[in-house]
C-alpha cells in the first residue's frame, strides 16, 4: 500500500516527554485557521494512576505547537473535539465533563454533561434542529464469553438538546452476541443519513462494521462488514462528498492507517489483509509464490482471510495448493480451527497427539472442512482426518496462511499455487467466496491499493498506537494526529511508551 511511514518530512512529534504516556488524541481546526489537538497524559496505559486532558494549537498548519494547556479534568479518557456553527469549540470526553472554547482553545469552561452512561464516546454529530448525536460503548456484565474472551458490547447513541448539557438514550446502535462492536464514529451522509462505523474487537481478523440509520440515529440497520480491520476510526466528510477514516490497523502489519472512498466503498464487505514487510519476500516464479526467509520478525510473510464469525452455525472450507521444500516449526501453516503446520513431507495439527499426516514431497492440495466443531483434512482429495474443536470459542474463529505466531523458529521456503476460502454464515445470512491464484499477484492486493498507511508500528503492542483525529487543511490537503509507539526503538517499553505524532497528507498520496 502507499506509505509515508519512512518520509520523515510528513511526520512531527506534538508531545513527547520522559515518564509520560500520552495517548488517544483528536484534532480539528478552528475557525480561524488554527489546529487544535486534545490528547491524554498518563504514566502507562494500563490502570493509569494519572489521566488528565491535554490540549495544545498549532498556527501554521502543525508544524510547531503551543505549550500544553490543563483543561480542568481530573480523570479524562479518549478525549473528541467538535466546532460549533458558531465557532466555538466543544471538548467531549468518556469522563462525562465536557469543556468549551470560545477563544480558539486557549482557554476551557467544564460543565457535566448529564444522563451519559457508556465509554469511548465518539465525536458529538450535529443535526442541526434535531439536536445533537453522540454514541459510546460499554461491556455488559462481568461474565466473560468464550466465543470473543470478553464479556459483550452495546454501543448507544444518545440525544441532546441543549448543546450537550444534558443526554438521553435515543437506541442501540449495535449489540451482537459474537461481534465485540464499540468505538463507533458517525457521520451524516449528504442524503441525511447517518453512517455509523464501529470497531470490532475479538482479535480474529474480523473487520469494522457499519451501520446506518435514516431516521436521525433513532433506529439502525444491521451491521454490515467492511474492508477495514481497524480500531476506534474517526470518519468524517471531504468536499467531494467521499468519505474519510483514520484508524488504528490491526491486521497482520500494525500502524496507522488512512482510507479514502464512497459509502459502496465502504459497505463492499471483508478484504484479505497480509503482513510482507520485506520487499523482496514473496516473490513470484512460474511455480507460484514462493515465500523464502530466514529466522526472525523482519521477513514474516502472513495473510488474514476471513475468520468465522459463529463456529456454532458457520460452515466452512479452505483449500490451497502448496509446496513446501524446508519450514522450522513456525515457517508454514494454515489455520483452521488450529494451525495445521507443514513440513515437507508431512502436516500436523496443533493439540493432536498422533504422528505427523504424511504427503508427498512437492506440491499438494490440501482442503480443510468446518462444520459443528469438526474440522476435516483432505490432501489431494483423499480423507486423512478429522478433529474436533470449541465451536464457542474465539480461537476457533480465526483463518490465516503463512507463518503462525509467534515470529520465531520460522525459517521457511515454500510456494503457494493457489488458494480458496468459502464461509457460509447462517446467523447473518452471509455466504462468503474468496479464490486468489498466484498469478493474480499478492493475496492482499486489493488492501495495498486502496488503503494509505501513514506511520507503521508493526513492532509495538496494539494499545501504544493508532488513535486518531484528522483535520482538514484546505480541500485536497489533511493532518492526522495520532498516538504512536515506537515499536522499533530501544528504549521502547511496552504500554509504558507512547507519544503524539501527526502526519501531513493529501488526496494524492492515495493514488
Amino acid at each position: 500500500m502507499p506509505s509515508l511511514s519512512d518520509d520523515p518530512t510528513r511526520h512531527v512529534i506534538i508531545d513527547r516527554r520522559d515518564g509520560q504516556y500520552m495517548a488517544f488524541p483528536d484534532v480539528i481546526r478552528s475557525a480561524h485557521g488554527r489546529l487544535v489537538v486534545v490528547y491524554n497524559e498518563m504514566d502507562k496505559h494500563v490502570r493509569p494512576d494519572r489521566r488528565v486532558a491535554v490540549v495544545r494549537f498549532s498556527d501554521d498548519n502543525g508544524r510547531t505547537w503551543s505549550d500544553p494547556i490543563y483543561p480542568d479534568s481530573r480523570r479524562s479518557h479518549c478525549p473528541r473535539l467538535l466546532r460549533f456553527p458558531d465557532g466555538a469549540i466543544l471538548l467531549s470526553d468518556s469522563s462525562h465533563i465536557f469543556h468549551t472554547s470560545r477563544d480558539n482553545g486557549e482557554t476551557w469552561t467544564p460543565f457535566k454533561a448529564s444522563g451519559l452512561t457508556r465509554d469511548m464516546l465518539d465525536r458529538v454529530l450535529d443535526l442541526d434542529d434535531d439536536g445533537y448525536l453522540i454514541t459510546g460503548h460499554s461491556h455488559i456484565g462481568d461474565e466473560e464469553h468464550p466465543a470473543i474472551r470478553q464479556p459483550p458490547t452495546e454501543q448507544t447513541v444518545f440525544r441532546s438538546m441543549d448543546r450537550g448539557h444534558t443526554w438521553n438514550e435515543t437506541s442501540i446502535l449495535a449489540a451482537h452476541r459474537n461481534l465485540v462492536l464499540c468505538e463507533a464514529s458517525m457521520t451524516r451522509l449528504p442524503d441525511g443519513r447517518i453512517v455509523a462505523l464501529m470497531r470490532e474487537n475479538s482479535f480474529v481478523f474480523e473487520p469494522m462494521y457499519a451501520c446506518l440509520s435514516e431516521d436521525n440515529g433513532r433506529t439502525w440497520s444491521s451491521p454490515v462488514p467492511t474492508p477495514l480491520i481497524g480500531h476506534r476510526p474517526t470518519m468524517g466528510r471531504i468536499p467531494d462528498g467521499r468519505l474519510m477514516v483514520t484508524y488504528r490497523n490491526v491486521g497482520p502489519d500494525w500502524g496507522t492507517n488512512a482510507w479514502l472512498g464512497t459509502l459502496d466503498d465502504l459497505l463492499s464487505g471483508y478484504r484479505v489483509h497480509g503482513r510482507a514487510a520485506d520487499p523482496t519476500n514473496p516473490t513470484f516464479t512460474p511455480d507460484g509464490m514462493r515465500v523464502h526467509n530466514e529466522e526472525g520478525k523482519l521477513s514474516v510473510v502472513r495473510y488474514a482471510l476471513r475468520p468465522l464469525t459463529d463456529p456454532r452455525t458457520a460452515t466452512a472450507s479452505l483449500e490451497a495448493e502448496v509446496k513446501v521444500d524446508a519450514a522450522d516449526t513456525n515457517g508454514c501453516a494454515i489455520r483452521m480451527g488450529v494451525w495445521w503446520r507443514l513440513q515437507p513431507d508431512a502436516i500436523k495439527p496443533d493439540g493432536d497427539e498422533s504422528p505427523p499426516i504424511a504427503m508427498t514431497p512437492g506440491f499438494n492440495t490440501i482442503r480443510l472442512d468446518y462444520a459443528a466443531g469438526r474440522v476435516s483434512l483432505f490432501i489431494n482429495g483423499e480423507e486423512q482426518t478429522t478433529i474436533e474443536v470449541d465451536d464457542d470459542h474465539a480461537d476457533t474463529r480465526p483463518i490465516i496462511f503463512g507463518a503462525p505466531y509467534p515470529f520465531e523458529e520460522n525459517s521457511v521456503d515454500c510456494t503457494w499455487k493457489r488458494v480458496s476460502l468459502n464461509v457460509v454464515e447462517p446467523a447473518y445470512e452471509r455466504a462468503y467466496t474468496w479464490q486468489w491464484n498466484a498469478e493474480d499477484g499478492l493475496p492482499d492486493q486489493w488492501v495495498r491499493d486502496h488503503m494509505l498507511e501513514l506511520r507503521n508500528d508493526r513492532h509495538a503492542a496494539a494499545p501504544d498506537f493508532g488513535y486518531s483525529g484528522w483535520a482538514m487543511l484546505d480541500d485536497t490537503h489533511f493532518f492526522c494526529a495520532y498516538h504512536h509507539g515506537g515499536g522499533a526503538e530501544e528504549d521502547y517499553e511496552p504500554l509504558h511508551s507512547a507519544h503524539i505524532a501527526g502526519t501531513w497528507f493529501s488526496l494524492n498520496d492515495f493514488k
